[in-house]
């Protein structure tokens, strides 16, 4: 494969690129989205909804609300890939993973990407210290992808470190190239390269695998085995230009998976989700694009028309004298520049029972001596300590100016 790779780049310079002629599977594309659409009626997979809703099929409306109770009551359990591949569903089913709720009536929702990018942040930290992930890379390609296109901002070193384990030819499992991650890093770098500057690692990591996942290609069309084809047909389509008309046309892949599929190769609803999308040209990097704009700017319409606003999630949590219900959370808008202590007073209007606090003003500012009844005590050595997210904020309450997208937490502690 090495020695494929030179002449490869030498090919990208003196060919023309154009687009490979994928995308007119019709046929064999209707089979699976009918197998798929049925498989829904026996097993919920996002990995299935995510197929569906890249090529425009209506998924009914209680498959998305049971997709979404599903990861808003196991979501914190979840592992970073399997967290992602909810996220890429939800967007293409132009759901607000940034704020999900079953019930548009409740005053605040879960923030998937809040809870993907710790996850990540997990994956890089483990990745940092011991050469490799907590999962696999192919999960932390996933979760990326999903953040990405979530719009969630990556930390530039994680990303970098990510690059990095792209270019040390770490995506390999006992000995062997592993197509299916390639191609998933491949996604997420192309996802990341418009947003993140300078993008030379990113570029240089994304070029080293469409090179070698197109070196992986069989003489009979497949692209490491026919079940990583999917997703490696979907990394040539996202970076075509990577790959010129010339060298790949895609044809005699497209005929090799279609044979596949009239023989009974893709039963599995989870390998058939991955090769629906490329038969009708699509890909994962379209998720949430195509129809969900007029969704999008309806829902967000009241709370985002311009940059001066920020949502914030507040969670009141004890958990030490608390038996059952120790946590209550919010979704609060305010204008950028907002205190911390006036979002609190907004919460306390919405929902005084979990959200009415008391405070003392002191030298250093309002000490906060109760919420929701819960009052500090100082022969019980207790207090209420707030976070951002699991970073401790640094000043009071009134001076502190939560960012937009920030999860603030007011947390029953010991001292």
């Amino acid at each position: 494969m090495m020695g494929t790779l030179p002449t490869l780049f030498l090919i990208l310079v003196f060919f023309p690129h154009g687009l490979q002629s994928c995308g007119d599977s019709t046929e064999a594309a209707a089979q699976l989205e009918e197998q798929l659409n049925e498989s829904l009626g026996q097993r919920l997979s996002p990995s299935v909804v995510l197929a569906l809703c890249l090529v425009n099929h209506k998924v009914k409306p209680d498959i998305v609300k049971s997709l979404k109770e599903d990861v808003i009551s196991k979501g914190v359990n979840m592992t970073s890939g399997k967290l992602g591949q909810y996220v890429l569903a939800l967007i293409s089913c132009c759901e607000d993973t940034k704020n999900l709720m079953i019930d548009k009536e409740l005053t605040h929702g879960i923030n998937l990407g809040k809870l993907l990018s710790e996850k990540l942040g997990q994956e890089i930290k483990c990745i940092r210290m011991h050469n490799h992930p907590v999962t696999t890379y192919y999960q932390v390609a996933l979760a990326v992808l999903a953040l990405c296109k979530q719009g969630y901002y990556i930390k530039k070193g994680d990303i970098k470190i990510f690059a990095q384990a792209a270019m040390n030819n770490t995506f390999s499992y006992g000995g062997h190239f592993s197509v299916d991650t390639a191609a998933m890093a491949a996604m997420a770098f192309s996802c990341l390269q418009d947003s993140y500057q300078p993008a030379d690692s990113i570029k240089m990591a994304l070029t080293k695998l469409i090179m070698q996942i197109f070196c992986a290609k069989t003489a009979q069309g497949t692209i490491g085995n026919i079940y990583s084809t999917g997703l490696a047909m979907q990394a040539l389509i996202a970076n075509s230009q990577f790959i010129p008309f010339p060298v790949w046309n895609c044809s005699n892949t497209q005929e090799k998976v279609e044979e596949e599929i009239r023989q009974g190769a893709f039963l599995n609803s989870e390998m058939a989700s991955q090769i629906l999308p490329p038969l009708l040209g699509k890909t994962y990097l379209q998720a949430g694009q195509e129809g969900c704009a007029g969704v999008r700017e309806t829902q967000s319409k009241a709370e985002m028309s311009d940059d001066r606003n920020i949502a914030v999630d507040y969670t009141v949590t004890n958990a030490i004298s608390c038996n059952n219900s120790c946590s209550h959370s919010i979704h609060l808008t305010g204008i950028r520049g907002i205190s911390l202590l006036q979002l609190m007073e907004i919460a306390e209007k919405k929902n005084p029972q979990h959200f009415q606090f008391t405070y003392k003003m002191t030298a250093l500012g309002p000490f906060i001596t109760s919420i929701a009844g819960i009052p500090t005590k100082a022969q019980k050595r207790t207090y209420w300590q707030f976070l951002n997210g699991t970073i401790l904020i640094p000043v009071g309450v009134a001076e502190y100016k939560p960012s937009n997208g920030e999860h603030v937490i007011a947390r029953l502690s010991k001292y």
